[in-house]
């Protein structure tokens, strides 16, 4: 009775082991069809990849522009030849005329010749475009004509009379032949990727529409030179938005002067522009400037604060308080700490 018994597990066993074998097989037979077979797509993409890109983004890109069969499928051949590190970035014009296995070989050939151009934090559409024209062959006034038109402007989805806070800084690697409207294209490009859906629902959160928390990170790149301290000086310029306060930020006033300022004077403080945040109460009309992803997720997450004031130390820090009071006393303070080192 037992060995009877002992037998039909067996034979159920060996079955289970026969079928998952079989799987196994239909499914390697499978994978090696599709690592061999080309899509056919004859019209040839270029394929950017940028640096730190996973193989299995890499994948998922060329099986959403039709040159493989399946990014699993490439993801694990990558993996398992040991190519995955040796994917360079750069641009790559590739079609889906070869096999996956002849593609991923072409991604170990030295990529389309490119430039490297990096874009500062910070930057206004007139300084960017003058980096562009430093760092490629680029029309500086080009880029300029091209931040302002309404109608480029439109045909990338940004609801805003320039790109001004649009222009996302970043390490770029361009074609040689980029144009200024290829290079426009792509920073705006980074921005919508950067700002991911979960991040438009934070807007609601803050009460802030796309275009007025760009605003007011690019007021907080502005004024933040130490990262801990971004999240505080964005609470206290939403805190004064609350209020109904001026933000009384140097740096609003810097872009409506044109320049840049160690000290501004009382003269300064009183420039005639919608710009100028000491004068007029909320946000300015737009952007001041390009701001970078830490300033725009500060602005986003601000610090459990309740400051309404600061006041720069000259060292690149800020004194922050609760009371004006206490704001007047470190203004004080600070001036004669300047005395005394003066002396």
């Amino acid at each position: 009775m037992v060995s009877a018994t002992l037998y039909r597990q067996n034979k159920t066993l060996l079955l289970i082991i026969i079928l998952l074998c079989g799987f196994f097989a239909v499914g390697t037979m499978l994978a090696v069809w599709i690592l061999n077979q080309p899509t056919g797509v004859k019209q040839t993409h270029e394929v950017r990849i940028d640096p730190g890109m996973s193989t299995r983004a890499i994948g998922k890109l060329l099986q959403e522009k039709g040159l493989i069969h399946d990014a699993r499928i490439f993801e694990w051949v990558t993996r398992f030849n040991q190519q995955a590190h040796n994917l360079k970035a750069g641009t790559y014009r590739l079609n889906g005329t070869r096999p996956t296995a002849q593609l991923i070989e072409g991604f170990l050939r030295a990529p389309v010749q490119s430039r490297r151009i990096t874009i500062p934090e910070g930057l206004s559409r007139y300084q960017t475009a003058s980096q562009l024209a430093r760092q490629a062959p680029l029309d500086s006034a080009r880029v300029v004509a091209l931040t302002q038109d309404r109608a480029f402007i439109a045909s990338l989805g940004i609801d805003a009379p320039t790109l001004e806070g649009y222009l996302f800084p970043e390490t770029y690697f361009l074609d040689l032949d980029a144009t200024e409207e290829d290079v426009i294209v792509r920073m705006v490009h980074e921005f919508r990727t950067m700002f991911a859906d979960s991040l438009h629902r934070r807007l609601q959160v803050i009460d802030l529409s796309l275009h007025q928390a760009v605003t007011l990170a690019s007021i907080i790149e502005g004024e933040a030179q130490i990262a801990e301290e971004r999240p505080i000086i964005s609470a206290v310029f939403q805190r004064r938005l609350e209020f109904n306060r001026r933000l009384e930020s140097c740096a609003t006033v810097e872009y409506a002067l044109g320049i840049h300022k160690k000290r501004l004077t009382n003269s300064d403080l009183q420039v005639d522009s919608p710009y100028n945040t000491y004068r007029h109460r909320g946000l300015p009309p737009g952007p001041i400037g390009n701001p970078g992803r830490a300033s725009i997720m500060a602005t986003l997450f601000p610090a459990d604060t309740e400051y309404l004031y600061f006041v720069a130390r000259g060292d690149g820090g800020h004194i922050f308080s609760l009371t004006n009071k206490e704001h007047e006393r470190a203004k004080r303070d600070l001036r004669l700490e300047r005395r005394h080192a003066l002396q």
